[in-house]
């Protein structure tokens, strides 16, 4: 766990001595709890079920009924970015110059807005940072390539969107509804603060008149997309299509914001700075897994200036190389700062270039610095005048102070485990009625300030034909586990391969897990939807029989006597087989088929992939069969009709055996004896024509001493 980082400002030094003579508060983890005083991020080691097992169920035909998650939004790269404003002319302000605004609040769900710390009393500080510093992501997944490489003179793709810093940048959705009723759409950038808190500007909250549209409202919903690979949910028709996958991390969305009062007032830049909350329940705190940056406020100029600031965003409005700013990319520049106006950290641009220049889509977008592998935001991206200037609006101190509440009361004090990622070991693909490849596992997470104690959890695997995890799904597996969570932390739970019941249709599915609803207060959370389940293709396998080896005892045999075969039937196809079924045939080729004499039949058990029915058995040959050289051989086939080879379900033996005929053997058991006297004159009675011995067409003394001569012969 990363140590406490000491802060900028001697009230941070102050915080920090509270810290430690307050302590017991920490037990607590009550809503008041300040920076530094709170539970950090943390992960634990991964654990696995002590108990559960894999249930026998068939596949559920009613799972179909079960609605997939889509977004009700056009595609990402179809919406217009947030008209970024035109910066004052310098040396002119539109708003009270200093940047010692309030924050106002509003609750887009209740309709209920309101100005908060209208009291507040700055500490006298020009500056301070979190003690806390950043959390890098679920995994430590850091990748510093880009922060070594580009200036504020040339912005250049970011790569590795699924790793640390660029996973905590965030591509932002947002839907206005003007003054005529019109829904309106708009893009921003921001950056992931806490596991539940978005940084963004005050404008991509809170629009006024962007593109001389009369808004002046605050959003009615945003989607935040961390990561965004710039190419998923652009479905068919115009529509996001929801089986999508959507990289890096899904997507998430609030409707309870805050920004700077004196914007929403009146428009000043130096409180260009807003906050978005996760919903709760009914969206996903996405910063357990994205990971998050630190804060910083204030600051003197030449404390700025001596600094290198690195920013990430994915800029979409139109410049000079058509195409260029497509807003599905995320591009990355750093530098130095080049002027401090007011509560602005000022860029002098380079003329109105694709990539050198402050554009719209990058509102929003988080401006960092970097101490001791610790990130940072001073400022977001605010205006620009798309030529020579481009303008970030500063954090400031009550803006830190009310976004450490607000990530606070968004945390919440409530226990609430949060089912996250499940994901599969190894290949996505699977046969019908197989095992998945091993290593599969859930992230569960506590994205709150409540410590309980130990205690057990259960979840269920499910099978689903959409991306909406549910009790209504195919139950795979139930297992159990022991964990002692602490606040804000992540676990992984280990869960064993679930295995695809064997009537499963071929096509696309999604596996997923469902947390046991009596285990925290928000049971809307624990199950794992859309991003969170994997998507998996489950494959028509057929059984593929394969008559491998049939051995009989070579020698001369009489009809009726049995013989020793060794034989053997393998499964090598890509599924379990029905019951297996073998006939055993003679034949005067080493071509066995259905037209030759049927001997015996067996039948088996299904045949597992892989395995094989090694077996010696005794079988006899048939009474009727004429005298002659045979081979011996197996025929197999499965009862469910899925094999597709056929080539390889028959094998002779290499050698033959002889038959021969035992004249006085009637009842054609391979022996001699008083059975074969009983059948003798049972034909002769009957006046049968097996009883014609001398084959005179008569029955008379003549056939008796023939038969009797052949018994006392017995047969060689």
């Amino acid at each position: 766990m990363k140590r406490y980082k000491a802060i900028a400002s001697i009230a941070g030094i102050t915080a920090m001595s509270a810290l430690v003579t307050t302590s017991a508060l920490a037990a607590d983890q009550s809503q008041s709890l300040r920076d530094g005083q709170r539970p950090v991020a943390t992960e634990a080691a991964p654990i696995s079920p002590i108990s559960g097992q894999h249930e026998q169920n068939l596949f559920r035909t009613s799972v179909s009924l079960d609605r997939k998650h889509t977004l009700p939004h056009p595609p990402i790269d179809q919406i217009p970015w947030m008209p970024m404003p035109e910066p004052d002319a310098p040396g002119v302000r539109t708003g009270n110059g200093v940047g010692l605004s309030t924050l106002t609040s509003h609750d887009a769900l209740t309709g209920i807005t309101e100005e908060l710390n209208v009291n507040f009393t700055p500490s006298g500080e020009i500056g301070g940072q979190s003690i806390e510093g950043d959390y890098q992501g679920f995994g430590n997944m850091v990748d510093t390539y880009d922060e070594t490489l580009e200036s504020f003179g040339s912005m250049s793709l970011a790569g590795g969107l699924d790793s640390f810093p660029r996973s905590g940048n965030v591509k932002l959705i947002m839907r206005f509804t003007d003054v005529n009723g019109v829904q309106r759409w708009f893009a921003c950038s921001g950056s992931m603060q806490d596991g539940g808190v978005v940084l963004a500007a005050a404008h991509c909250v809170y629009a006024r008149v962007p593109n001389g549209i009369v808004i002046n409202d605050w959003a009615d919903i945003i989607y935040v997309y961390p990561g965004w690979d710039g190419v998923s949910n652009n479905g068919p028709f115009g529509q996001p299509d929801g089986s999508e996958v959507i990289q890096n991390f899904g997507y998430a969305f609030g409707t309870s914001f805050l920004a700077g009062t004196n914007y929403v007032n009146n428009g000043d830049f130096d409180s260009d700075c807003g906050l978005i909350r996760l919903s709760r329940g009914s969206s996903r705190n996405i910063g357990m897994l994205t990971g998050w940056y630190a804060w910083a406020w204030g600051g003197s100029c030449a404390t700025i200036q001596s600094r290198t600031y690195n920013n990430f965003s994915y800029p979409s409005e139109n410049c000079p190389t058509a195409g260029l700013h497509n807003g599905r990319d995320m591009y990355y520049w750093s530098g130095s700062i080049d002027a401090c106006p007011d509560n602005q950290m000022q860029l002098n641009t380079g003329g109105g270039n694709c990539l050198d220049t402050v554009w719209g889509g990058m509102s929003g977008s988080g401006m960092y610095y970097i101490v001791d592998d610790n990130r940072y935001v001073h400022s977001v991206a605010s205006t620009s005048n798309r030529t020579t200037r481009g303008y970030y609006c500063k954090l400031w101190e009550t803006f830190v102070n009310d976004m450490q509440d607000f990530e606070t009361t968004t945390r919440g004090a409530s226990l609430d485990i949060e089912a996250l990622r499940f994901r599969a070991g190894g290949s996505t693909s699977v046969f019908q009625g197989q095992a998945m490849d091993a290593g599969a596992a859930v992230l569960m997470v506590n994205a709150t300030n409540n410590n309980p104690a130990s205690d057990g959890y259960q979840i269920k695997v499910y099978l689903s034909t959409n991306n909406n995890i549910s009790s209504g799904d195919t139950l795979l597996a139930t297992w159990n586990y022991n964990f002692n969570f602490a606040a804000m932390q992540s676990v992984t739970f280990n869960v064993p391969a679930p295995i695809i019941p064997l009537d499963t249709p071929p096509g696309t599915y999604w596996i997923g897990i469902e947390l046991d609803t009596g285990a925290d207060g928000v049971s809307s959370n624990n199950d794992t939807d859309t991003w969170d389940a994997q998507q998996i293709t489950v494959l028509e396998a057929h059984p593929d029989l394969d008559a491998t080896l049939c051995d009989a005892v070579s020698g001369t045999y009489y009809r009726g006597e049995t013989i020793s075969v060794t034989h053997r039937t393998f499964n090598f196809g890509e599924r379990i087989s029905g019951n297996v079924h073998l006939e055993f045939r003679a034949s005067t080729n080493t071509i066995i088929s259905t037209f030759d004499t049927l001997m015996e039949e067996r039948n088996y058990s299904p045949l597992a992939v892989g395995n094989s029915i090694f077996v010696n058995s005794f079988v006899q040959i048939p009474a009727d069969l004429a005298p002659g050289n045979y081979y011996i051989g197996t025929i197999v086939d499965e009862s469910l009709g899925l094999e597709t080879n056929l080539s390889n379900n028959s094998i002779a033996d290499t050698a033959t055996i002889t038959v021969l005929e035992c004249v006085p053997d009637l009842t054609g058991d391979g022996l001699v004896n008083f059975f074969d006297v009983s059948a003798f004159l049972q034909a002769f009675n009957a006046m049968d024509p097996v009883a014609d011995f001398n084959n005179d067409g008569l029955f008379n003394f003549f056939d008796v001493s023939a038969f009797l001569a052949a018994f006392a012969a017995g047969c060689p």
